[in-house]
């Protein structure tokens, strides 16, 4: 009597058991992994993507690049030589006089006065050339024949500028007592003359104005020696 309860029984386990394998080859047959709860999930095959590795153009500068390259300058050899660096004469339109605006006192135009050579020596003198310092001027200055100069921005001069209606010292070197005439020529080309009698030696001065546009030469004797002359452009 219990055998025949159980082999009822044990038909129905195998039947059970015959349906589970049937059900689990049909899920492999299938390849349906994610039916089941808690079944593994098959991810889809991922195609890898390419890579690109971008490409970098470097531009040309619209302008080219110039090199400068420094030569190298080798030491000269020492030769044992003195080097003396040339005197620089100064532009001449640079040149200004030293003028006033204001006219000196009626008693001291066209007069011959005295200059303290001692007391005001100038900077620089023209001579011989070139600009000099006085120190280096008056141990060379053979001081035997009558000079001119006009008092400008660089020293005494022989030429300078000056505006129209300035007045201006000329100065001058007298070396030998002796009558003293002073030529003046002026932008119309006339001249004018002036006599300043016997004059004693030494260092004078005296003023003069431009009174018109142009230039002006002016000249001195002293017994009937002549000076250099000076040039004065007014404007």
């Amino acid at each position: 009597m219990r055998n025949r309860q159980l082999k009822p029984l044990l038909v129905l386990c195998i039947l059970c058991l015959g349906l589970l394998l049937t059900g689990m080859v049909v899920a492999i047959d299938d390849g349906t992994y994610g039916a089941y709860p808690n079944g593994p999930t098959q991810l889809p095959t991922q195609t890898p993507t390419p890579v690109t590795t971008p490409t970098t153009v470097t531009a040309y500068p619209t302008q080219p690049t110039t090199v400068i390259t420094t030569p190298v300058v080798q030491p000269a050899a020492n030769t044992g030589a003195i080097v003396t660096n040339p005197v620089t004469t100064p532009n001449p339109s640079t040149v200004t006089a030293v003028y006033y605006t204001q006219a000196p006192p009626v008693v001291q135009q066209n007069v011959l006065l005295t200059y303290d050579i001692q007391t005001a020596p100038p900077a620089t003198v023209y001579y011989s050339g070139s600009y000099m310092p006085w120190t280096s001027f008056y141990q060379v200055f053979p001081a035997n024949s009558p000079a001119l100069w006009i008092a400008s921005s660089v020293g005494w001069s022989w030429y300078a500028t000056c505006p129209v209606g300035g007045w201006m010292q000329e100065q001058m070197y007298v070396p030998v007592t002796g009558t003293m005439k002073v030529y003046d020529l002026y932008p119309d080309g006339t001249t004018r003359y002036y006599s300043y009698g016997f004059a004693a030696p030494g260092y004078k001065y005296r003023w003069f104005q431009v009174d018109t546009p142009g230039r002006y030469l002016t000249m001195l004797t002293i017994a009937d020696i002549p000076s250099n002359y000076i040039t004065i452009d007014a404007a």
